[in-house]
């Protein structure tokens, strides 16, 4: 080998590479989408499905009462100037105050069931901690 295929040889390798490299981290940016994708329609689908959830806002007094959701993005029962409206963004749910801030967030927790509170630092103003738990024919149970 002389020192030009040598040289040929390294920059391929770079090449190979680089390309490799640029193709992992696109199809790593265009993953996230398509999980919120799938996560936001199984979201549409429990939360419009007709069934009431309890609503733990105070969990550590296991105060909770029963909301629902309504397919215009408002809050049916239980709705109150916190719990306002919703919407799904990002493979979440966010629950909106009357003044159309975001309140709290919450993600679907499949080995409980739950839509559990994300604790995210924009939702101070609501209780950490707190959880959607789905209603069946009058009982609670996980979905």
């Amino acid at each position: 080998m002389n020192f030009d295929s040598i040289t040929e040889s390294v920059v391929i390798q770079i090449a190979v590479t680089v390309i490799l490299f640029l193709g992992s981290v696109i199809l790593g940016w265009m993953y996230g989408p398509i999980k919120w994708y799938r996560e936001n329609e199984k979201l549409k689908k429990i939360l419009l499905s007709g069934r009431r959830f309890n609503f733990f806002y105070r969990p550590t007094d296991k105060k909770f009462k029963p909301v629902t959701f309504l397919p215009n993005g408002e809050i049916g029962e239980g709705k109150n100037p916190n719990e306002n409206s919703w919407r799904i963004r990002r493979g979440k749910l966010e629950i909106f105050h009357q003044d159309n801030c975001i309140y709290s967030r919450f993600v679907f927790d499949q080995s409980s069931g739950r839509l559990k509170h994300t604790n995210d630092a924009d939702c101070g103003r609501s209780v950490f901690g707190q959880y959607f738990e789905p209603l069946f024919k009058g009982t609670r149970s996980a979905l």
